[in-house]
């Protein structure tokens, strides 16, 4: 029997999130948003009112690699989702700016989000989800940490 392991069911969960999310845009306009770009054009709605989003931002808020994120962008850029724009104080920033084609998207990523959020917390009472987000907190701080140490080494 092989030993319960966090990663193998993290990903586990990760490929069962995807495949539903892709099963439900299936056949509709959303069809080509990922999940990624869901939370993304999410995230940039809800972050309007704190002022210019950039890529440093997306990299902080999702833990993903600069390459990560600049392949998702580009990505939403080829499907008109989002532009970037030069900052006048620093030709060398782009923020992001979602076009009307995402913010017509945003009610039904947001329908979408709250259903799957709803169907993943079936049959789980509010102690052991309490427990679960306690558990995975510490597995990201854990994660951080060596990351962190990680990075002092090599520089």
């Amino acid at each position: 029997m092989l030993e319960d392991r966090i990663g193998a069911e993290l990903g586990m969960l990760n490929n069962l999130i995807k495949r539903q999310m892709a099963i439900r845009a299936s056949g509709s306009e959303m069809e080509n948003v990922t999940g990624m770009q869901g939370m993304i054009i999410h995230y940039l709605i809800h972050e309007e009112a704190q002022g210019d989003r950039f890529q440093k931002d997306i990299e902080t808020q999702f833990h993903i690699r600069r390459s990560t994120a600049t392949g998702i962008l580009q990505l939403m850029e080829r499907h008109g989702l989002v532009r970037r724009e030069p900052v006048e104080h620093d030709a060398r920033l782009k923020r992001l700016k979602l076009t009307e084609k995402a913010r017509a998207f945003h009610s039904v990523i947001c329908l979408e989000l709250e259903q799957m959020e709803s169907l993943m917390r079936q049959n789980i009472d509010e102690q052991q989800l309490q427990v679960w987000f306690a558990v995975c907190e510490q597995i990201r701080a854990n994660l951080e940490e060596y990351q962190s140490k990680s990075s002092e080494v090599t520089l």
